[in-house]
């Protein structure tokens, strides 16, 4: 497996991840503060620095719900993944990457995401092996350590591509009837990576299964106009808070109206700052739109459909040019998303 040269950073902040998670259930709250206090001495990242500034004041709440959030984590979910996970997503990604990604855009005049959207074609995975390994070097090559990764076939399949990227995150959207025993088995070699359930019947059992395996794990949903009510009533976020996930991610449909998704994209604010459910509440557009603008001062939401197509903040792009199956991932960009 290929690996980044590790600097001395990830390795100060890796061996106090560990260190803190030894000591962090005996005192939650003092672990928690320390470790984002030191979090803020490593970061040089204006994402990074700006995330840690507001978890600092958040926590001055001792009756934070993010408290019980951190105790449950640390107690339920395989340390290994926490940590490898963390600070692939917050060092790797956040700190390296998007200073990699600062760079090239302003040496080369294009906007490139700090994630990218993948909705894998098992076809396209099969019978060309090495496609998506390449897509990912492709993004690392510019900075790109984030990837969601969006699977209706067999998740299997993926985690071979998943694991020889051990310096990436990975977030695997699934639905519950696809977190099997065998899946969860390999799957807990995995170090990199959290699966999303989505949000329907089959997610209880789903949820339950990926917590006896230790696994760190979120719940999704794609809303539309008619889950408007449901969502902004605070009736679906309780709806799922029984199958304790770390995260809950909420995703526009294109049918939904931009009024909706503004009020939505509010709620899911407000519910953040009360700081009375333990979870970590996201709307995967905005959010990934805002996280993106800090990094880089830019707005670039990319993604590729299952046929290869681009897919930005601003629609669906089907032309061939825009292809991941026919066109390298930095001529695209460079075409689509000039500044």
């Amino acid at each position: 497996m290929r690996r980044m040269k590790k600097d001395t950073t990830r390795v100060l902040v890796e061996s106090t991840v560990r260190r803190t998670l030894k000591n962090i259930q005996e005192s939650p709250e003092r672990a928690t503060r320390n470790l984002i206090d030191l979090g803020l001495e490593f970061s040089n990242g204006r994402f990074q620095t700006r995330l840690l500034k507001h978890a600092q004041r958040m926590l001055k709440n001792q009756k934070s719900a993010y408290y019980d959030l951190v105790k449950r984590v640390v107690a339920d979910v395989d340390h290994d993944i926490i940590t490898t996970f963390g600070v692939n997503l917050g060092y790797n990604s956040c700190t390296k990457g998007a200073r990699v990604i600062r760079e090239i855009e302003a040496e080369k005049g294009f906007n490139i995401p700090w994630a990218l959207n993948l909705l894998i074609n098992e076809k396209k995975l099969e019978e060309e092996p090495d496609f998506y390994p390449s897509v990912l070097r492709q993004g690392q090559a510019l900075g790109i350590h984030t990837y969601l990764l969006f699977v209706t076939g067999d998740p299997e399949k993926l985690l071979p591509v998943i694991e020889g990227e051990p310096d990436c995150a990975f977030v695997l959207f699934l639905r519950g009837h696809q977190v099997s025993r065998p899946f969860l088995e390999k799957m807990k070699a995995v170090k990199n990576a959290m699966i999303s359930v989505y949000a329907n019947e089959d997610m209880p059992g789903a949820c339950r299964k990926l917590r006896d395996a230790r696994l760190l794990y979120a719940v999704h949903q794609r809303y539309t106009e008619q889950d408007r009510e449901q969502i902004l009533s605070g009736e679906w976020l309780h709806s799922i808070l029984p199958a304790h996930p770390a995260f809950a991610f909420l995703r526009a449909d294109l049918s939904c109206t931009p009024q909706t998704q503004k009020e939505i994209y509010q709620y899911v604010n407000r519910v953040q700052d009360e700081q009375q459910v333990p979870l970590i509440f996201m709307d995967i557009k905005q959010d990934t739109r805002l996280i993106d603008r800090i990094i880089s001062d830019g707005e670039c939401l990319v993604g590729f459909d299952a046929d290869g197509s681009l897919r930005t903040h601003e629609g669906c792009k089907r032309e061939e040019q825009y292809n991941i199956f026919y066109h390298p991932l930095e001529e695209i960009l460079q075409s689509a998303a000039k500044k």
